[in-house]
């Protein structure tokens, strides 16, 4: 069976290309680095309780 897909000539027409500004990159990267801190900081905890 061949799945045949098509797509009409004014569908590119109708898109809206998302605008991104500096802020919002900043702010992407600043919440996987403080993901990122969080996570370690959990990780050291539950380490810390096993040992202590």
């Amino acid at each position: 069976m061949a799945t045949r897909i098509t797509v009409q000539p004014e569908f590119s027409a109708k898109s809206i290309k998302a605008k991104r500004t500096g802020n919002m990159r900043r702010k992407a990267w600043l919440t996987v680095f403080a993901a990122s801190a969080l996570f370690w900081v959990v990780v050291a905890f539950m380490i810390w309780r096993m040992w202590g």
